[in-house]
């Protein structure tokens, strides 16, 4: 089973939700981590629809667009999604621009390098800026009491954000004093 099936069933082991709002949880949860083309999302749930992984409900609209369907996640997409999240994962490979253009940077004037490096400094801060207002946001939704609250994971995985964001600001400060 395809990674974009998992983390759809990721979102629907929290929660049921239409076609639309996977494709936008995918881009406010999971956004800075993982990506899903829109394109992508209905063929996979009448996929997983059909093996029995999710359930289809139709939920009236109140005004004159048609009835949307929620999709829920069955038990057996929720063992699936779980022995998923038990399987050992192969560390992925970093694929970066960026970081081949810096290793071609003896190649440039050091002015046109800091020039680069600084405006990558910046959306790193951006980012930095959202991952740090998403996890106080999530803080303040999160049961300390729960020990299976899955805000508790989604704190893990921004938090994770965070540390990269101030590395790689870390990295651009240092190759900026060393242009």
């Amino acid at each position: 089973m395809s990674a974009n099936r998992y983390a759809m069933l990721t979102l629907l082991a929290r929660e049921p939700l239409s076609g639309y709002d996977i494709k936008q949880q995918m881009n406010n949860r999971m956004g800075p981590f993982w990506k899903i083309g829109s394109n992508q999302v209905y063929p996979e749930l009448a996929k997983m629809d059909k093996e029995g992984l999710v359930k289809i409900q139709g939920v009236e609209q109140h005004d004159y667009r048609p009835a949307r369907k929620v999709y829920e996640i069955t038990e057996v997409g929720k063992e699936k999604l779980i022995e998923w999240t038990m399987a050992p994962s192969e560390p992925q490979q970093m694929k970066d621009e960026f970081l081949l253009k810096a290793y071609n940077s003896w190649l440039i004037e050091p002015e046109d390098m800091k020039k680069r490096l600084v405006e990558r400094k910046k959306m790193h801060e951006e980012k930095l800026s959202v991952y740090l207002d998403k996890a106080a946001e999530l803080k303040g939704m999160q049961d300390p009491a729960n020990p299976k609250d899955p805000i508790t994971s989604s704190i893990a995985v921004v938090e994770f954000g965070i540390q990269y964001e101030r590395l790689y600001i870390e990295w651009c400060e240092k190759f900026i004093h060393s242009c």
